[in-house]
């Protein structure tokens, strides 16, 4: 959920503060948002999987945290 709010914070960056900056990051452009936006959107379609803390933390049986979960 965090991260397609990270998405449209983006977009929204974007297109209001460095759409009009050019391509390059160095000079206020868009590179930089372009790519979070991005990283947001795949993490936010695909999940975290192995790699997400809700997996360390909940996944081994016997765990008296996999309660929470």
């Amino acid at each position: 959920m965090v991260a397609a709010l990270l998405a449209v914070n983006m977009v929204g960056t974007f297109f209001l503060v460095h759409a009009s900056a050019g391509v390059f990051a160095d000079k206020g452009g868009y590179e930089l948002v372009l790519l979070l936006g991005a990283a947001a959107l795949a993490l936010a379609l695909t999940g975290a999987g192995s790699v997400s803390v809700d997996r360390i933390l909940f996944a081994r049986k016997g765990s008296k945290l996999a309660v929470l979960a």
